[in-house]
């Protein structure tokens, strides 16, 4: 395996476990960590004359039960991810489309979240732990999404806005972030990155603000929050491929919650962790 071929099979690993993965890996962080690893996935194209990329495979995912959570939940999940000639791609996170001219590339595409549970320990992509009883849930929504990223040597900085169009959230999320890919050897790649997250009125009083019928009902005083910064992440992927058809990989990242988030009595802590690995196979 060339230096070339083993770069991007290793950046592309990154693109199957991220569109599959992102819902579940999201909860933990808000947006931005799928915003990231979508990021990370478009630091390459598939090999030339290949017009489908085809990849499954399993991970685990430790993350907090809910965004400000010192609580956290492993769950393991499957992940298949169809990508068709670097410019449409299908995945459990949605439906993207992108187009480059020459380092600067620019897309839309259709996602969704999730959504918060109140009781139990939430679902497999759902967020949520019994401390939120008497909150109500946040129910799934459908999100549009616009995304740039700008190549500039090893360097990437990349910018995204989602709007959902849920009944519950209708919110704006939005974020900045740069990335670096840095081989290590002709196998190993490590990306370390960092991005900054922002959320409008509506995200954030869906998801960090009580009203006050949800006070009456819940162990939180009424809180009013209000849009701005949402977060800072920083973190790091390390990806391995053993040959041209399987790969492995590892991310680990922790989240600093900022403004209104960090302040709100939902967030019980303003700082925690998040971690994936995953191995796979690319037909």
């Amino acid at each position: 395996m060339t230096a070339k071929s083993a770069f991007f099979a290793a950046a592309a690993a990154l693109f199957a476990a991220a569109t599959a993965l992102a819902p579940a890996w999201a909860q933990g962080g808000g947006a931005s960590q799928t915003q990231e690893w979508e990021a990370l996935s478009r630091r390459t194209t598939p090999p030339e004359g290949r017009e489908w990329d085809v990849r499954v495979g399993g991970a685990g995912v430790m993350r907090p039960t809910f965004e400000g959570s010192d609580r956290y939940r492993f769950a393991a999940l499957p992940f298949i991810t169809v990508n068709w000639r670097d410019t449409i791609s299908l995945g459990e996170s949605g439906l993207s489309a992108q187009l480059r001219s020459g380092n600067l590339r620019y897309g839309v595409g259709l996602t969704f979240d999730a959504g918060r549970e109140d009781s139990g320990t939430g679902g497999v992509f759902a967020g949520g732990d019994d401390r939120l009883r008497g909150l109500g849930e946040i129910d799934f929504s459908l999100g549009v999404r616009g995304f740039a990223t700008y190549r500039w040597s090893f360097l990437e900085l990349g910018g995204s806005v989602t709007k959902y169009t849920g009944k519950q959230n209708d919110g704006i999320l939005s974020d900045i972030g740069v990335s670096a890919a840095l081989p290590l050897g002709e196998r190993l790649l490590l990306i370390p990155n960092i991005r900054v997250g922002f959320a409008d009125d509506k995200y954030m009083q869906t998801y960090f603000g009580i009203n006050a019928l949800q006070a009456s009902r819940s162990i939180f005083p009424r809180f009013d929050a209000h849009g701005g910064l949402h977060q800072l992440r920083g973190g790091a992927n390390l990806v391995y491929s053993f040959t041209d058809h399987w790969f492995a990989g590892l991310n680990a990242g922790a989240t600093h919650l900022l403004g209104d988030a960090a302040v709100s009595p939902i967030s019980i802590t303003d700082t925690y962790g998040t971690a994936l690995t995953f191995v796979g196979y690319r037909f």
